[in-house]
């Protein structure tokens, strides 16, 4: 066990290096308790992070110098029942005979209601599927599900009023909440293997994809209302490494990647038009470890400032732990700092920037202390830290905030109160930015804006009300799969965006019902090109014109911007990273606010610390090499991803509750059918990744525990099919455990994949029986033949008792039979395979005992069962 990890500093090469030591303690059990940063070691103050187990292992409290204490009640299958926070927020679950949650309590207030099918709604395959839904924003209605488990129709309902709603049992008074209407519908059309072919939003508009043989998006089309099928994207193409090499555009638009072949970096980013115009040549230099050292735009004219050269270049500088020190770049002399965008140019003017360049410092526990800007608007910003914990603020006026004031800045659990000076922040009770009030009137209403979310955190409504005198005006956008609603009752406005991807670009479809601007045409298809990190650069049309361009300062601030229309530019709110900039300034990642002023996020990081123990740190600082994707922690650019065109729709998960691995899943696959996407942290793992894909997740655990130390822990959901090839730079070992309603290995090309990248294939490795709970047993209790399970004991695997369990994988048509044996029972290998079904092939089996604390005990063969 880990209790010391040193580090050494250095800002340049001749400084001496400064050792930067973080702690950790464990329990005499061998249970993590405690962790120190560099920085709170120093000064001998209380653990970053500390945590509290039960006699079972399970973590019953934490309390975190950023994100405040946090205390779960667990029931006797280890489900949450009880949480509390500092914020005096009491969350109370309520489940099923199945130990499926079916409620959701906040503060007496019942915020969630959760409604399975029976067998009445057999002919749409919701028999224990989740059917209805009642979420903080309104109801989400499952019409129907596939055969795989997959989401054919769903129908989102909203709250008349904005206010938190209080479900009731019954049904019509759950209705009178919601709006009458009939809701917004979106269906989905998938292949054998699962993957979304068609989707069709609630406007109507069809997006078709299409797929090659190993799954990847090869082609999309988009069709508007009675309109034709317009092209996306089309002739995607692939190296060996999945990596997309080239692709074209519906509008012609070309655009084509180099790859370094010894460690798979991207070297160059080249874009033309049809008439082979070039539109953007980004070439990319790194240093030995992978750091971004230089980004050049050879598309981009060479010009001229008071007497200097403004080169289409930026370069970058680190320091020893890989932070970003240094960059150079351009920028519009005219630039404005802080969260308003610098004004746009119209057109495009190289005699309006000037040169850039920024340095950075930050403490021993990664927060920045000062930005220094030098350029056409030289200005700098200092930051004041909390002297325990990370919490911090800008300094004003030379008046560094003391530590009583930084206190006053952040609530019990860490979120801030206010964004500047008179923009007040509110929370909601799972700690997601509910308010924010721009304007404060001493007499009348404030200004503000309100967001709203469903059950898995994700942002599904915000609305702007503004006062114009005795008149108030009101500004909404709804999201839903693929579309957003935007309504403004200023302008009379209703638009509805279809939004999509394809290949490396962005597709945004504006329909107008209502009040659309002269000077635009309706059903305007815009192309947004990105760089590599995901951020926006340029907007094409379909006649591949430019309709903006810009450009951002490393930690995400726009640098500049031009556009052909003002008005055909205040469309655009996708920008920095492919993330939505809110008028506030903030930009949504889908589970945090980021302010790009202040080069950090405005809240703790929900999955705690996967991050490093510093909560409000961005991308580790190095902003150039990493994006952070859903607002919980960074991803390196290179790493090679698989287009997802058209992702499944998102589980309900109770958000933001201190939980086990077997907490997210009860309320992930059992309550959603096996659709997985979530993030989840065991208790006694200090470290782990985790990728969302439609069918499984991907774990990477660096465990203090021998068992799952560096194996790569593969949870199947539905068929584990072609999005395997999307898991690169694999451990030695990877593990395969199958739950009883999966086919693991019903198609062998899988492992054959994973073969063909020279990876030790092992379909049954050192799993714990204690990650899967007894409730889910019990909920595919019907998989078990009455032949073979009679006299089978269903043990407690959450109890910490022993237990020993086999499972075999059966031919594609059929489910799976689990064996489950008496704790402590020792059964020979040989009378296990008696008691499997007779079929031909057992592709896996595995049994293994474990005590509540002592060593673990397995077999496991993958031979024919006749051998």
């Amino acid at each position: 066990m880990p209790v010391r990890s040193a580090a050494f500093f250095r800002l340049n090469a001749a400084d001496e290096p400064e050792i930067r030591v973080d702690r950790s303690a464990f329990d005499a059990a061998g249970r993590l308790v405690g962790r120190w940063d560099a920085r709170l070691w120093a000064v001998q103050a209380a653990a970053n992070v500390i945590s509290r187990h039960s006699l079972s292992g399970s973590v019953l409290s934490t309390d975190s110098a950023d994100a405040g204490w946090r205390v779960v009640l667990p029931g006797e299958s280890g489900q949450p029942i009880y949480v509390w926070d500092g914020r005096k927020t009491v969350r109370s679950m309520q489940y099923d005979a199945l130990l499926r949650p079916t409620a959701v309590f906040e503060d007496q207030r019942c915020v969630e209601r959760l409604l399975y099918g029976g067998p009445d709604l057999a002919a749409r395959n919701l028999c224990g599927q989740l059917s209805r839904h009642d979420d903080p924003a309104g109801t989400r209605l499952n019409g129907e599900f596939g055969l795989t488990g997959t989401v054919i129709a769903q129908t989102r309902h909203f709250l008349r009023e904005l206010d938190s709603p209080d479900w009731s049992e019954s049904i019509p008074e759950r209705n009178a909440l919601l709006e009458v209407d009939n809701g917004a519908t979106t269906h989905w059309r998938y292949n054998p293997l699962g993957e979304v072919i068609q989707r069709t939003d609630a406007l109507g508009s069809v997006h078709f994809l299409d797929q090659t043989v190993a799954g990847q998006l090869k082609a999309s089309r988009l069709q508007l209302g009675n309109q034709s099928e317009k092209t996306l994207v089309s002739d995607i193409r692939y190296d060996a490494q999945n990596r997309v090499v080239s692709e074209t555009a519906g509008n012609g638009v070309v655009s084509t990647a180099v790859y370094r072949s010894e460690d798979g970096r991207l070297l160059q980013l080249k874009v033309k038009d049809a008439d082979g115009g070039l539109l953007q040549h980004l070439l990319h230099a790194y240093d030995p470890v992978g750091n971004v050292l230089r980004i050049e735009d050879r598309a981009q004219p060479i010009g001229h400032c008071t007497n200097l050269c403004i080169d289409p270049v930026s370069t970058y500088n680190y320091d020893t732990l890989y932070q970003l020190v240094k960059a150079t770049g351009r920028e519009a002399s005219f630039a404005k700092h802080g969260p308003v965008l610098p004004g746009f140019q119209s057109p495009p003017d190289p005699a309006q920037m000037a040169n850039y360049t920024q340095t950075y410092r930050y403490d021993a526990g990664g927060n920045l202390l000062q930005l220094t800007h030098v350029g056409a608007q030289s200005h700098s910003r200092t930051m004041a830290v909390a002297r325990r914990s990370n919490r911090s603020l800008p300094v004003i006026d030379d008046l560094p905030p003391g530590e009583e004031e930084i206190a006053r800045a952040f609530d019990a659990n860490g979120n801030l109160l206010a964004l500047q000076a008179g923009q007040n922040l509110s929370w909601d009770r799972r700690n997601q930015l509910q308010d924010v009030r721009p304007v404060i009137r001493e007499a009348g209403e404030d200004d503000s804006e309100h967001y709203r979310y469903d059950a898995s955190g994700q942002r599904v409504r915000k609305v702007r009300v503004t006062q114009a005198g005795s008149v108030v005006h009101r500004a909404e956008v709804r999201y839903l799969p693929g579309l957003e609603i935007r309504t403004n009752t200023a302008t009379r406005e209703m638009l509805y965006v279809i939004t999509g991807q394809a290949g490396r670009s962005g597709v945004r479809a504006l329909h107008w019902e209502a009040g659309q601007p002269d000077s635009l045409d309706n059903d305007q298809i815009r192309y947004t090109l990105n760089d590599h990190l995901g951020s926006g650069t340029l907007e094409l049309d379909e006649q591949a014109h430019l309709i903006s361009q810009e450009s951002y300062y490393p930690f995400g601030g726009t640098s500049w911007w031009a556009a052909r229309s003002a008005i055909e530019a205040s469309y655009k709110t996708v920008r920095y990273s492919g993330k939505e900039r809110d008028v506030t300034g903030l930009y949504y990642y889908g589970l945090r606010y980021y302010a790009s002023w202040l080069q950090r996020w405005i809240n703790p990081d929900p999955a705690g610390d996967v991050d490093g123990l510093n909560l409000y740190r961005m991308v580790k600082n190095n902003p150039m090499c990493h994006q952070d994707r859903c607002g919980t922690q960074p991803n390196d650019v290179n790493d090679p991803e698989l287009l997802e065109a058209d992702p499944q729709p998102l589980p309900t998960v109770l958000p933001l509750l201190p939980s086990t691995a077997r907490d997210a899943r009860n309320s992930a696959f059992e309550a959603t059918g096996g659709t997985s996407r979530f993030t989840l942290r065991p208790a006694g793992y200090k470290k782990y990744v985790t990728l969302d894909y439609p069918d499984f997740t991907i774990k990477q655990f660096e465990s203090h525990s021998p068992v799952a130390k560096k194996d790569l822990i593969i949870h199947g959901h539905g068929r584990l099919r072609s999005p395997v090839h999307k898991i690169y730079n694999a451990p030695i070992k990877l593990g395969f455990y199958a739950p009883p309603d999966n086919l693991l290995s019903a198609s062998r090309s899988e492992l054959y994949r994973f073969q063909s990248r020279k990876l030790q294939v092992a379909p049954v490795e050192v799993i714990e029986c204690g990650m899967e709970s007894r409730d889910y047993e019990i909920a595919y209790s019907s998989a078990f033949d009455s032949k073979f399970a009679n006299g089978l004991y269903h043990s407690q695997l959450l109890n910490r008792k022993p237990a020993i369990s086999a499972s075999s994988i059966q031919h594609v048509e059929n489910y799976h039979d689990v064996l489950i044996v008496k704790p402590g029972k020792s059964v020979p290998l040989s009378k296990l395979l008696k008691q499997v079904p007779a079929y031909d092939q057992v592709h896996a089996l595995f049994c293994r005992s474990r005590g509540p604390s002592g060593p673990v005990h397995e077999f496991s063969t993958t031979k024919n069962r006749n051998n």
